[in-house]
């Protein structure tokens, strides 16, 4: 049997099964439906529940053998069984199948892992578990999917977002579903039950937080308020994020205004041009800017430019001056100052 996470609830409130496999790129998912599959298991009489991990505290034939011992007892328990890699290897394939067959009353099994390769999905190991138990596999959300996600997850903690709240939350989190829900979770502690979400709130909410203001820093960039950038760009350094972030996000902005510049050139209207790229009206004018103070081929020189900045922040690729030094060449160029470092273009 395979089911998806947001099925997961209504099987379990039927009764538990007596083996699962949960596994995913969405680790936040997996982790919440195993959350759900304890908080069942024990309201249906499970006593006990064992967590063990692979490669870590798990011996595979001690864990065959406790189980035949706990058949002395009446109490059900859960055995939990967490796969780092995906692969549970040979002896722990053998065991697993063994259990599987051994059709046990007493216990739940339960295997969590990430992602699991088409290949290992054809072992015999978890043809079983799906023939004789239930997979869930939480598969990454769609970019376009990510906003009715958030909003659906907002109305459940008793928010009310006004129109666009979930689009620029889904913009902000770039399909990390983990960094959603944890801003979700902020937000319904912030405000009342059935209190209404608006962006303003939301542009509140975050603007502390150094993975958001990433962005706060970007658009100060393509305003050309150029002490602003630098004294974010200071902040950023000094709490602590990774410059590969900031490159990522600066990345994404000049990808962007590439294909905004040629589109505008080409003869379409800004209006159109912005609407089509989703750029909303409080940040029409700064991008605006950053389209009026440089063409196209900047942008895409720049784009260049940062992926050997991107190099360089992983070691893959020495040169003079820190990532950091040449974030901060990076940030005076856009916003319209020669530094005499070749980035002018």
């Amino acid at each position: 049997v395979r089911l998806t996470p947001a099925t997961l609830l209504s099987h379990l409130e039927k009764g538990c099964d007596r083996a699962y496999l949960l596994f995913g790129p969405e680790s936040l998912l997996v982790d919440e439906g195993c959350a759900r599959l304890r908080q069942a298991a024990r309201t249906q009489g499970v006593d006990e529940i064992l967590r063990f991990t692979a490669g870590v505290d798990l011996d595979w034939q001690q864990l065959h053998e406790s189980t035949r011992s706990l058949a002395l007892f009446a109490s059900r328990r859960m055995i939990e069984v967490r796969l780092p890699t995906g692969k549970p290897g040979t002896t722990g394939a053998k065991t697993l199948i063994s259990l599987l067959e051994e059709d046990r009353d007493d216990i739940i099994l339960v295997v969590v892992a990430g992602r699991i390769d088409k290949r290992t999905q054809a072992a015999n190991w978890f043809k079983m578990l799906e023939q004789k138990g239930v997979v869930v596999e939480a598969a990454a959300v769609p970019t376009g999917k990510l906003p009715r996600w958030i909003e659906a997850r907002l109305l459940a903690r008793g928010l009310r977002p006004e129109s666009g709240v979930a689009k620029r939350l889904a913009f902000y989190v770039e399909g990390n579903l983990r960094a959603a829900a944890q801003e979700i979770d902020k937000l319904a502690l912030l405000l009342p039950p059935g209190q209404g979400l608006t962006i303003e709130v939301l542009e509140r909410s975050i603007s502390d937080q150094a993975r958001f203001s990433v962005y706060q820093f970007v658009d100060s960039c393509l305003q050309g308020v150029f002490e602003r950038a630098l004294r974010m760009l200071t902040t950023l350094r000094r709490d602590g994020t990774e410059p590969v972030l900031v490159i990522w996000a600066l990345a994404r902005e000049a990808r962007q205004l590439v294909e905004m510049a040629a589109q505008i050139d080409g003869g379409q209207s800004r209006h159109t041009v912005f609407r089509h790229h989703q750029v909303w009206s409080t940040r029409s004018t700064c991008v605006g800017a950053a389209l009026e103070r440089h063409t196209g081929t900047y942008w895409c020189h720049l784009l260049a430019h940062l992926a050997e900045i991107d190099q360089v922040a992983k070691g893959r690729r020495a040169t003079v001056g820190s990532p950091w030094a040449q974030l901060e060449r990076v940030a005076l160029s856009m916003c319209g100052i020669n530094t005499g470092s070749g980035l002018s273009f």
